[in-house]
């Protein structure tokens, strides 16, 4: 079996240990055309003039993607990544998105900006299975089949998880959150009924509740995952409070007693997961 250089120029190079009569062709083939060198001997020993037979260049194969898994240790707090094997051709700007599946729903939710190989889990994909769909694209822009990968339900991490527990089965707690930048200090409390921020009094004022009420919808607690120490509590479209905590760890707490208290309005297995009676 013989190799050509390139495309254009039909000068072939041999192929070391090559003689059988089947090839295969790999990655370092494509653009190259191979050639068959072929002597007939008989059972006298004698051998006939060599034929040849040449194939035009090899094309690079449709693009796809094998063995996708991710990787990562299945807390909200730890990192993911999505692993696969690449075929056909050189690899492009492929495409992967993250999302969040219920467990057994088959609906999927996207998560917003996260296209990249790596995903950092947050307090919000407590209960959900990750899901990567991952489209292979080739360098010159044909795209293959997607394929998906997906965790088992995300945990929450063993130390939050311990605090968590504890305060929801006092079911009533109170956190008093420091003032940083244009965030004043105040008083977040918490039971089985409802929430309420309360902006403490000073030697000129009286205590001030900022916002009070129960976990019905609309009501919500969202993150922002460009600053790990900051929650909004949203009471409903005219009620709403921006908090900012000391930690990552704190924020995580708060927002799970929460979700934890408010269950019998929510979608996710919070309390399952943290084996609750409600």
């Amino acid at each position: 079996m013989l190799l050509s250089e390139t495309e254009d120029r039909k000068s072939f190079e041999p192929l070391p240990s090559q003689h059988s009569c089947s090839f295969k062709v790999c990655f370092e083939d494509i653009g190259r055309c191979l050639k068959c060198e072929c002597i007939v001997t008989d059972v006298f020993g004698r051998s006939s003039e060599p034929v040849y037979a040449e194939t035009a260049p090899v094309l690079p194969g449709i693009p796809r993607i094998d063995k996708l898994e991710i990787e990562g240790r299945g807390f909200h707090t730890n990192l993911y990544a999505v692993r696969g094997t690449y075929f056909g051709g050189k690899e492009g700007k492929s495409k992967i998105q993250w999302l969040r599946s219920m467990v057994g729903s088959p609906d999927l939710i996207s998560i917003p900006g996260e296209t990249g190989r790596m995903y950092e889990a947050n307090v919000d994909d407590v209960g959900y299975r990750l899901v990567a769909i991952y489209t292979p694209v080739r360098e010159d822009g044909i795209e293959g089949q997607p394929v998906s990968a997906s965790t088992e339900p995300i945990a929450v991490e063993h130390d939050v998880f311990k605090e968590v527990k504890q305060k929801l089965d006092v079911g009533s707690v109170k956190f008093e959150v420091p003032g940083e930048g244009c965030l004043e200090r105040r008083i977040l409390e918490i039971n089985r009924k409802r929430v309420k921020v309360v902006k403490p009094g000073s030697k000129t004022s009286f205590p001030t509740t900022e916002i009070r009420g129960t976990f019905a919808p609309p009501f919500h607690v969202e993150v922002f995952r460009n600053d790990q120490r900051r929650l909004r509590i949203v009471v409903d479209s005219e009620s709403e409070v921006d908090l900012m905590v000391h930690s990552r760890y704190i924020r995580d707490v708060i927002v799970l007693v929460i979700r934890g208290l408010a269950q019998r309005f929510n979608s996710t297995s919070l309390n399952s997961l943290l084996k609750i009676e409600t």
